[in-house]
């Protein structure tokens, strides 16, 4: 740790607030909040997270609330390596109802900007979330739409006929109206299906009591509607507590986070969340990142949050949550019913983390290649070479790579070369190699096998530049002419031209070979399209396209004079005479 670093720790303030440590390139690597910064800041002096840092800022807060809302924010903007986020750091979708208008409106939305209204969510499924909200406006009819409700418009759209929305924009539901079906979906979201079910049944029955039977059968619907959604809900509970119930499964750098809301003792759903984390990241920092994560930004939250350990600095959190209004409490040894729901919720974590890790497994026919050649691990990283090159002219090179069997284009590469003088084969490999290669070493990258089209001259001199970089990559050349693959000691390797490992081998060899050829033949064809203009300083397409339509060819255009030359549209007489000097000397 340098000096500067720990005189910071050491001078830090016993305030709240926010510390951000860097790195040598004064990049952001881990953001953290304290109710107290000194004494945070000094638990740190031994930590691997400080040995990677070379400075901190410290942002001083009125308490450690707002050092909470603070760290979220930043989080968010910067998205440290080190801190726990969600992986990718997507946008969740959430359901938003905007209480603010006249004529509230239920919207799929991903932008969590504070503008007053009821936000529910996050939603890992956006397919599950547009069903939901097609649900509650067929049953409640809000609106979905963008339009402008101030106004009024002649006809309604087609939701309305859709059975869809209510058409507030063409006045045909009163405000008030309008305005207990959003309560009645505010409800329902919050999951008071059951207080809803009775409420509207009282309504359904005092319409028809009072022989407003429009009204009954409208209300019946809905009834029926919410009743059928409920009966898929399965009763988990008996206690009639609303909670969140939260098992993970971790790996080193993986985390899977299984939510279950439970509301009115239904399971109400299930979402599954992708956490990213470091090697040294404690289950109590996961639990905490990932209260922060889900439940700080919405609009009502469960009694109860259940978790297999308590969260890091859940003093802080309990009173960030309950100066928004929540009285949220941490379970962590829950008993009977509730207990089998964490337990349940965590083999769902396992199971999902388990999935996720057999989709990334090595695919069999790289097993295969490695076994054959001998290799320490499958070659997940293939990069093959090539050159194409006719005489002296246009020599070019490529270089192809391959990941998990697949063609990865973004490490597609091409050359000039520019090194070699005269037709040398060996010579042209042993650049593209050298180019490539210490590119790589500079990001401190490197291939799990080298391909070498060619022979052994070509794989010798593959070779000289891997033993003068230091570096230690298996390499072999696959000529095409035999399709033999050959070791660095010259002798054949022996894979049976029917293996699929000899195939896959053979694709990447033969893609780096197109690759060169085809970049080979936009050179040659570059200088079919050029004329004697093209190398003139200040002409461009435009002055080239006018030029020539004005003379109809280039050689009426080295007949003309200067003055002549002059007359062509956006020529004047200083390009005229640059021209006519370029083309007559």
């Amino acid at each position: 740790m340098n000096k500067i670093l720990r005189n910071k720790i050491q001078q830090a303030p016993l305030t709240a607030g926010v510390y951000i440590f860097k790195d040598q390139k004064n990049k952001i690597i881990y953001i953290g909040k304290a109710s107290s910064l000194k004494n945070r800041l000094t638990s740190y002096l031994n930590s691997s997270l400080v040995a990677q840092a070379t400075d901190v800022d410290i942002i001083i807060v009125n308490s450690d609330v707002e050092a909470l809302s603070l760290e979220e924010s930043l989080i968010k903007l910067h998205k440290p390596r080190y801190n726990i986020r969600l992986k990718d750091d997507k946008k969740f979708p959430y359901l938003k109802i905007t209480i603010k208008e006249d004529f509230p409106r239920i919207l799929f939305t991903r932008d969590l900007t504070p503008d007053g209204s009821l936000i529910f969510g996050p939603y890992t499924s956006a397919k599950a979330l547009r069903k939901t909200r097609d649900a509650l406006c067929r049953i409640f009819k809000l609106v979905s739409c963008t339009k402008d409700l101030s106004k009024k418009y002649a006809r309604p759209c087609l939701e309305y006929y859709l059975g869809k929305c209510s058409a507030p924009c063409t006045e045909s539901i009163t405000k008030q109206e309008y305005g207990n079906l959003a309560d009645k979906a505010i409800k329902f979201l919050r999951g008071s299906s059951d207080e809803l079910e009775k409420t509207l049944e009282k309504q359904m029955w005092q319409h028809a009591k009072n022989e407003n039977f429009e009204a009954a059968k409208i209300l019946r619907d809905q009834l029926f509607a919410i009743r059928k959604i409920s009966q898929r809900q399965q009763i988990v509970t008996k206690d009639n507590v609303s909670r969140d119930v939260i098992g993970t499964a971790r790996s080193r750098f993986h985390c899977i986070a299984c939510l279950f809301k439970i509301r009115e003792n239904r399971l109400f759903s299930k979402e599954i969340y992708d956490l990213k984390i470091n090697s040294k990241s404690t289950d109590e920092e996961i639990a905490s990142s990932f209260i922060r994560l889900i439940c700080t930004h919405l609009s009502f939250l469960p009694k109860q949050l259940v978790v297999s350990c308590m969260p890091t600095e859940w003093d802080i959190q309990e009173k960030w949550f309950r100066n928004k209004g929540f009285d949220v409490r941490v379970v962590t040894k829950p008993r009977g019913a509730v207990r089998h729901l964490l337990e349940w919720a965590k083999k769902n974590a396992e199971s999902e983390l388990s999935a996720r890790i057999t989709k990334t497994r090595v695919p069999p026919v790289l097993i295969e290649i490695q076994e054959k050649l001998h290799l320490k691990s499958p070659p997940r990283w293939i990069e093959a070479f090539d050159i194409s090159n006719i005489g002296t002219k246009f020599a070019v090179g490529s270089s192809v790579a391959f990941k998990d069997g697949k063609p990865y284009k973004q490490y597609y590469r091409r050359y000039r070369i520019k090194r070699v003088i005269g037709q040398n084969d060996f010579a042209m490999i042993r650049e593209i190699v050298s180019r490539r290669l210490k590119d790589l070493k500079k990001r401190e990258r490197k291939p799990n096998l080298l391909l070498i089209d060619g022979g052994k001259g070509q794989l010798y001199s593959a070779l000289r530049v891997i033993n003068d970089l230091d570096l230690k990559i298996p390499t072999y050349a696959l000529a095409k002419r035999s399709n033999q693959l050959y070791k660095k000691d010259g002798r054949v390797v022996s894979i049976p031209q029917t293996a699929k490992g000899f195939f896959l081998l053979k694709r990447v060899r033969d893609e780096a070979h197109r690759f060169a050829i085809g970049y080979h033949r936009k050179l040659r064809a570059k200088p079919l399209t050029r004329s004697a203009i093209d190398d003139i300083a200040g002409i461009g397409k435009l002055r080239k396209f006018e030029i020539l339509k004005y003379f109809g060819s280039i050689e009426a255009l080295k007949k003309a004079s200067e003055g002549e030359i002059a007359k062509v549209p956006g020529i004047g007489p200083k390009t005229a005479k640059l021209i006519y000097e370029s083309l007559h000397t």
